[in-house]
């Protein structure tokens, strides 16, 4: 009896060593590729290329050959499948894109070094399974990142941006490592895994307090409202810094709410406030991108918006969405990144005047494909779970605008119009059912009716102010709230002020 059992263990011991090993060969190439640049600049960019793609090809393998049982340290699941195959695709595509944009820099071996420092700090962060090591990742992202932020020092905006963010990220980082202080004291484990099933099994000790600090960190990660200013500060930045954001980045805030969802459904108190918070970002980020007159920072202010989004995706229950939304967007806005300085030509500075009637069409076809949609999940998918009906009428207003906009500019295009946004409900029903079997696993809660309420009044108030805007210039008000649209309403100066007042430097007072 003895032999097998001790066969058993060997085995078992066999298969966490194998897959701790897998597990540390993803990030290992990047590593190295850190290191390399520093010794061998003449080939940076070759090298930094090759083992981004190394290491990419290594996540997907791990990725596609299913999940392993959680270890002390790491953790492969469905939520990390998807999120080290997102991290590692954009790290290899913008880190190739970087080694061509900055040929010639004299810092170019340099800035690849930190590019892929901070692309293995955000693999390792999205496998952990510990509380510390996960604050540690969060902590070397943060600071890897703010070195990229510092690759033109002599620029006084580069700088004062990167003084911003790293505030911002201490205070982060302190709110995360007090939350994981205060969860281990309630539950006493600093696994993740085991933390979970504590609290599926009644221990409810500690969350309220640990989640709402847990939401405030994903808040400042993800530039939410009032912390948001720092984003498009660091536009100052080269192009591939704001692509790699995306990679991880400024959407790891969804992560850590994605990854402690056990934690924030057992304290709907911190997923209202993801769901206010969210909402009210989306809004403002959503209004100010409208006006801004720079390409950068329009995008730069709809990465916000649509983070305020993510958060409400997650603060309503909707992990599939959140997860959807999490990957579609950051490949959408890399992407868009990365062709930052063609979009400039290609944007249509002709303004659609939509009617009254033209909305009212909109409007019609648009629940009409909503609910066809919709019934059509229930149908070829009746065991899919329920998604909060908040998101059906976001999805009707989205198509109505676009439908609008087509019947206003050109008859001709309209049922090309309507043949897209059929294409496009039934792709995301479909997306919606592959991201749902990705979160089976995780932990529902009820949403109360007055969130879903006050969330469905703030998307038809963005619906009709994005309808009406061009009537505004006739006013007088109008026009007040483009100059202060067009400046973030202040609150970027605001921020600024604070931060000379707490952190001075000469150079950057007038910023």
């Amino acid at each position: 009896m003895l032999f097998p059992k001790m066969q058993k263990a060997s085995n078992f011991l066999s298969m966490q060593r194998y897959e701790l090993l897998m597990t540390l060969l993803i990030p290992l190439p990047v590593i190295l590729s850190g290191v390399l640049c520093r010794f061998l600049p003449h080939r940076a960019a070759r090298l930094s290329t090759f083992l981004a793609w190394l290491s990419c090809l290594i996540a997907w393998a791990v990725a596609l050959s299913g999940t392993m049982p959680s270890s002390v340290l790491f953790r492969i699941d469905h939520l990390t499948s998807v999120m080290i195959c997102l991290v590692s695709f954009l790290g290899a595509v913008v880190i190739r894109f970087a080694s061509r944009y900055l040929d010639g820099d004299a810092k170019q071996a340099t800035f690849l070094s930190w590019m892929s420092f901070t692309l293995s700090s955000v693999l390792t962060m999205v496998m952990v399974n510990h509380l510390l090591l996960l604050t540690a990742t969060w902590w070397t992202t943060n600071w890897c990142l703010n070195r990229l932020l510092l690759h033109h020092p002599e620029r006084p905006a580069a700088v004062f941006a990167a003084r911003k963010k790293f505030v911002f990220s201490r205070v982060a980082e302190s709110l995360l490592l007090l939350a994981a202080i205060w969860l281990y004291q309630g539950h006493g484990t600093w696994r993740i895994d085991e933390l979970a099933m504590s609290i599926q099994q009644g221990n409810f000790a500690s969350l309220p307090e640990a989640a709402i600090l847990l939401a405030i960190c994903a808040m400042l990660r993800s530039a939410q409202f009032p912390f948001h200013s720092w984003l498009p500060d660091t536009m100052d930045t080269p192009t591939p810094v704001s692509a790699f954001m995306h990679a991880g980045i400024i959407n790891g805030g969804g992560f850590l709410v994605l990854r402690m969802s056990t934690v924030f459904a057992a304290a709907p108190a911190s997923l209202h406030l993801l769901t206010i918070v969210g909402a009210f970002t989306a809004a403002f980020g959503a209004l100010v991108m409208l006006v801004q007159p720079g390409v950068k920072r329009a995008l730069a202010y709809s990465t916000i918006a649509q983070m305020g989004f993510m958060m409400v995706q997650c603060g309503l229950g909707a992990w599939g969405l959140a997860v959807l939304h999490l990957v579609a967007h950051s490949l959408y806005k890399a992407n868009a990144f990365l062709h930052a300085g063609s979009t400039i030509g290609a944007i249509s500075r002709e303004s659609v005047r939509l009617s009254v009637p033209s909305l009212l069409i909109g409007l019609v076809l648009g629940a009409g494909i909503a609910v066809a949609g919709v019934s059509g999940l229930d149908h070829f998918a009746p065991h899919h779970p329920p998604v909060p009906v908040v998101f059906h009428l976001i999805l009707a207003l989205a198509l109505a605008y676009g439908m609008a906009r087509a019947w206003s500019a050109h008859r001709a295009t309209f049922f090309k119009a309507v043949f897209v946004s059929c294409g496009v409900t039934a792709m995301v029903m479909v997306l919606h059912v592959v991201s749902e079997w990705f979160v089976a696993d995780f932990a529902q809660h009820v949403v109360p009716t007055w969130l879903m309420a006050m969330v469905s009044v703030v998307f038809i108030g963005l619906f009709l102010m994005q309808a009406m805007l061009w009537r505004t210039s006739r006013y007088g008000w109008g026009q007040l709230l483009y100059i202060h649209a067009l400046n973030g309403f202040y609150l970027g100066v605001l921020a600024n002020r604070w931060l000379n007042h707490l952190w001075p430097n000469k150079k950057s007072k007038n910023l």
